[in-house]
């Protein structure tokens, strides 16, 4: 994280996407970012995956560097992550845009077309 730039764009996928958010919620990156992408990102805590690293803290929404769009994609099909762990996401992080993706699976049917239009240099970041 110290070596990003001003602007960019953080993403995870998967458990990827779960060891970032908690990252960014136990220290604010020193730079700004545009936006924080989370895809087919497991929740863990109550609700959600058992974890013996960490648990997402109660007040995972306030932690997070404030004014920086949040995106949660999640397939609708995905049986690794179930759907409700973007639900998760939404009541821990108000001010998140989620994404449920109808017939798409953990890896949204490799298609990050949605992503892209989310975060890419004309699409709407908030």
């Amino acid at each position: 994280m110290a070596a990003l730039d001003d602007g960019a764009v953080v993403a995870g996928h998967s458990v990827g996407g779960t060891i970032l958010i908690n990252t960014l919620a136990e220290r604010s990156p020193e730079r700004k970012l545009t936006a924080i992408v989370l895809i087919a990102a497991p929740f863990v805590g109550a609700g959600g995956w058992a974890g013996d690293e960490f648990t997402l803290p109660h007040d995972l929404g306030a932690r997070l560097p404030h004014g920086v769009p949040v995106h949660v994609f999640h397939g609708l099909q995905d049986e690794t992550a179930p759907p409700s762990h973007a639900d998760r996401y939404a009541r821990a992080i108000p001010q998140a845009r989620v994404h449920r993706l109808p017939g798409r699976d953990h890896q949204l049917g490799n298609d990050l077309s949605e992503v892209a239009a989310a975060i890419g240099p004309d699409g709407p970041v908030s």
